[in-house]
């Protein structure tokens, strides 16, 4: 994970909640690559990449996963074989920088919305979050939500409480996939990113 900052107060701009941001330039580009915890849910200031459109690995949606295309600038993708490690997806796995999180008012749902391709926006690396992305297998609350190592979908791998894991965990699911959005799985984010929980 390159090197965050904690920032108390990320400038949001004209948007009502900071999963709302979605803007084609940064108020202060300094500002991107931080960190902030709200409550129990933390975040990290981030720019899409432009390829991250439909006729790729799809565009950025509320639950799939975000990988780090580079780094250094904070650049993230929904496609794969563009993530740092690729073009053998295998090996991409443990690039994955978050999860999207719904860009538009109203009630949260995972598979809605999110950032635009080219835009700036967050990505939630702890808490609670409404569904992940569940590519193969289906969750029961506990089971451990790892990358997919196989194909196109920017989605999560179930695996069963109790097996030993082979990448990074990206969440712990707290209800069944499906349970709340079709091919989604309510989780718990976190582990891997540098926000102390207080």
């Amino acid at each position: 994970m390159p090197s965050g900052r904690i920032d108390p107060s990320l400038y949001i701009g004209p948007f009502a909640t900071i999963e709302a941001m979605n803007s084609t330039t940064l108020y202060k580009p300094g500002e991107l690559g931080s960190q902030i915890q709200l409550g129990t849910k933390a975040y990290q200031l981030i720019q899409v990449d432009s390829g991250a459109t439909a006729s790729t690995a799809g565009a950025p949606v509320c639950g799939s996963l975000a990988f780090w295309k580079s780094r250094a600038n904070y650049i993230v993708t929904t496609d794969k074989q563009q993530a740092e490690g690729g073009p053998t997806i295998a090996n991409t796995v443990n690039s994955i920088a978050g999860v999207f999180v719904q860009t538009a008012s109203g009630a949260n749902v995972a598979g809605t919305a999110s950032i635009t391709a080219g835009n700036y926006g967050v990505i939630q690396q702890r808490g609670q979050h409404v569904g992940v992305l569940t590519s193969s297998g289906s969750a029961v609350a506990g089971d451990m939500l790892i990358g997919l190592t196989t194909g196109a979908p920017p989605g999560a791998l179930r695996v069963a409480s109790g097996t030993a894991l082979v990448s990074m965990p990206i969440a712990r699911a707290t209800a069944a996939t499906s349970a709340v959005t079709s091919g989604y799985t309510p989780a718990v984010i976190g582990g891997w990113d540098v926000v102390d929980v207080p």
